[in-house]
């Protein structure tokens, strides 16, 4: 049998302790529940936020998002290998032995760690910028614009990487988004054969990356396989100080008077893709006091916009927590369920993207107003008063006319109040797009059964819509 067959890991993590093996390196407070604390070893951890779960035998950090197995820690705590840290674990936990603490006291460490001189935060970046000029032959449009020589066509050999959305390349060219190669240098290694994401700091300097995998995410892969690696906390990156896409956001911020908040590179790529430039991402952290400083600089206005499911609500709730504790204000958007920027944006396109974008804008804008005004300009719909909504998150009055500004857009239907419209705007754009493809596809057959069994689709389809349409007080269109 296999060595590493699915049987023979299972009762490998079976046979360890995963707080036995953790404990190994992380100084871990026990709590009740099965649970253990410390702080976390992948990144510049000052409180304790790395749980670990006897029970269930995984590990989890609530600040960068690392987790998974007593396999993936061993993996990830020694950058190497899942049959590396296979055997690693048999050879020093399936023994009868125990291997010695490593584990020193983060805190006194980075006491005693001396910050670095500017010349060495330099070199730091000058590496970066060099691992990233080696990409640019895998994404000619980059390679171009920073004049990387194109002679010999090398760029065409391996995996070129370009999205897969061509409404959002001119964002990825925009950010520097490229493919690494799969020999990079040693430093880099963790980014082989990824999609990159460079990081650049508020002043444009060159701190970090963020890869993300090629592969799809299984259960069976996920503790070995991360989605995303990312470069490690120095002197010259924080991920908690940072934000994704700061450095061209700053100036879009300050003129709009509000700033998006995504969940990740992806999100902000497809909002400035969108034309909402004036949106930051999180790099792979929790929502810091740090990151609340850093914005207040811009605005004191966010919008969060996170993916529409549980973990989002959640990571939503914590940020909207730490931007109210710095007197900000905040509204939270909210998408169609199951659905982020980056994959709403690739399903429906740019212009209804835009019109869920800016309805859920709205929506938030007038919830965060009742909560601290006590008005509720929602029951204008049923009361048919007039007001404006001007700007993003201001109003005053103009008389008998109801008018809405969005982003320098505007409209006079205060319907778009209902909390349900985004998705049924979704779920209607969707059902045209079906309609439009058997409408041309029933022009290729004659009057066989093919184009009868179009017909029948057809005329569901147009019901399901004539529903929808009902729903958002659309009048009766017919869609060929």
């Amino acid at each position: 049998m296999n060595d590493n067959s699915k049987e023979e890991i299972a009762k490998l993590k079976e046979a360890v302790n995963i707080e036995d093996v953790i404990g190994t390196y992380v100084e871990l407070e026990y709590k009740l529940g099965g649970k253990c604390l410390g702080l976390c070893p992948f990144h510049d951890d000052s409180t304790p936020s790395m749980h670990v779960h006897t029970g269930k035998q995984i590990f989890k950090c609530f600040a960068c998002n690392e987790g998974g197995d007593v396999i993936a820690f061993i993996s990830k705590i020694k950058s190497c290998t899942f049959a590396e840290a296979v055997n690693l674990l048999r050879q020093e936990w399936c023994n009868g032995s125990t291997p010695p603490q490593q584990h020193i006291a983060r805190r006194e460490k980075a006491k005693q760690k001396p910050a670095a001189t500017p010349a060495q935060l330099a070199a730091m970046e000058a590496e970066n910028v060099k691992f990233m000029r080696s990409m640019y032959g895998h994404h000619p449009a980059l390679a171009r614009i920073h004049e990387v020589k194109l002679d010999d066509h090398s760029w065409m050999d391996g995996n070129k990487y370009h999205p897969d959305c061509d409404g959002i390349t001119q964002a990825y060219v925009d950010f520097e988004v490229s493919q690494a190669k799969s020999t990079v240098p040693s430093a880099f290694k963790a980014m082989r054969g990824r999609i990159v994401f460079p990081i650049r700091d508020e002043n444009n300097r060159l701190v970090a990356f963020a890869g993300r995998t090629t592969q799809t995410i299984t259960d069976e892969n996920r503790s070995y396989t991360p989605k995303y690696v990312n470069s490690q906390t120095s002197d010259l990156y924080n991920k908690s100080r940072t934000l994704y896409g700061l450095h061209l956001a700053g100036e879009p911020i300050r003129t709009e008077t509000f700033a998006f908040l995504t969940e990740g590179y992806k999100d902000t790529l497809a909002m400035v893709a969108a034309g909402f430039k004036n949106t930051v991402a999180q790099c792979g952290a929790a929502f810091t006091d740090d990151h609340a400083e850093l914005l207040k600089r811009y605005t004191k206005r966010v919008a969060v916009l996170m993916d529409a499911d549980d973990r989002g609500r959640e990571i939503a709730a914590a940020a909207i927590a730490v931007l109210h504790r710095h007197g900000m204000q905040t509204s939270e958007l909210l998408l169609p369920p199951g659905e982020d920027p980056d994959s709403l944006f690739r399903r429906i396109g740019k212009r209804a993207f835009r019109t869920i974008v800016a309805e859920s804008q709205l929506t938030g804008h007038l919830q965060a107003i009742k909560e601290s005004t006590g008005v509720d300009l929602a029951s204008l719909v049923s009361s048919n008063q007039s007001s404006t909504i001007g700007g993003s998150f201001g109003t005053e009055g103009t008389g008998n006319r109801e008018a809405i500004r969005m982003n320098g857009e505007e409209t006079t239907d205060l319907s778009l109040l209902q909390s349900d419209r985004p998705r049924l705007m979704a779920r209607e754009q969707e059902l045209q797009h079906q309609m439009r493809k058997l409408g041309s596809k029933r022009f290729l057959f004659g009057q066989g059964p093919e184009r009868m069994q179009i017909n029948t689709e057809l005329m569901k389809l147009r019901s399901q819509l004539s529903e929808v349409s009902k729903q958002l007080n659309r009048p009766v269109v017919w869609y060929k």
